[in-house]
């Protein structure tokens, strides 16, 4: 039985491509089997790219539509979910899923409207540890152990190709939608930033050389929680009333050093917002 499926909520994620062709390839391979969302993140040449635009051989409207970003934390702001594809790091721990178990977790969260990004990174080396430790969940390629090494258009199309074929197959009959959202990527960094500043103000984030890998391995511990929107709220609260913990008193110098750990960059209407909670906490009823 053919089920229709949300295509415009998928987009496939460039990190640092090199070459404009191998951008127009990949834009080829998507408009193949009816994607249309491309993102790149800091490619190396100009946007947009003549190079691409050959390569692309009539995908123009990909092109056309591509967004640019500096970051992946920014380009993953609006998803709810988010795949690397690259081969399994040793040092996180990461659901690893083939092609046909991501297309069934894919069809899964498609049904209940959530957005989701495929991630490739660069063309000869890959996807950092820390940009692999942003998303929730790892593509292994199956491909001969000899000689692993995919075109970034070929590494694109398996993934497409895959995702198509769940316009032609049958799933689940009926998907219970929560009651609250999963929380999207910009939240969740924000989110993890917050835990961050906090963590570096308690001392925990020692010896200085082991804090990168110390903040991917809880980012992946949260990753791994699907977390709903309304829970990374929760621990948002639950960060700010252990900073203001064990004193209840109401400290001007105090309130100051957790809203600047609170806000980060935030925007006016995040920092009221968090302003308020603080104050809430400080001052119970």
């Amino acid at each position: 039985m053919e089920k229709k499926i949300l295509k415009n909520n998928i987009s496939i994620i460039l990190v640092e491509p090199q070459l404009g062709e191998n951008i127009g390839t990949t834009a080829r391979a998507m408009l193949n089997f009816g994607f249309e969302n491309l993102i790149l993140v800091n490619p190396r040449d100009d946007w947009p790219n003549e190079y691409a635009m050959k390569a692309a051989a009539g995908a123009i409207k990909v092109i056309e539509k591509t967004r640019v970003f500096k970051n992946l934390e920014d380009a993953l702001s609006e998803f709810n979910f988010a795949f690397s594809t690259t081969i399994r790091p040793r040092d996180m721990v990461k659901p690893v899923n083939g092609l046909e178990k991501m297309a069934e977790k894919s069809y899964e969260k498609l049904e209940m409207k959530q957005k989701i990004a495929f991630i490739f990174g660069r063309e000869k080396s890959g996807l950092t540890n820390h940009q692999i430790s942003l998303t929730d969940e790892i593509i292994e390629i199956p491909t001969n152990k000899d000689f692993s090494s995919l075109n970034l258009a070929q590494a694109v199309i398996l993934v497409v190709s895959e995702l198509n074929r769940l316009g032609v197959s049958y799933a689940k009959e009926e998907i219970v939608i929560p009651d609250s959202f999963p929380a999207d990527k910009k939240d969740l960094i924000s989110f993890f930033n917050h835990l961050e500043r906090a963590l570096d103000d308690s001392g925990f984030l020692k010896p200085l050389e082991k804090k990168p890998t110390m903040m991917m391995n809880i980012r992946n511990i949260f990753n791994r929680s699907n977390l709903t929107d309304q829970e990374v709220k929760t621990l948002r609260g639950v960060i700010t009333a252990l900073l203001r913990w064990p004193s209840n008193e109401y400290n001007e110098e105090k309130i100051k050093n957790i809203k600047k750990i609170a806000d980060g960059n935030s925007n006016k209407h995040n920092k009221e917002h968090w302003l308020n909670v603080i104050l809430s906490l400080l001052n119970p009823v």
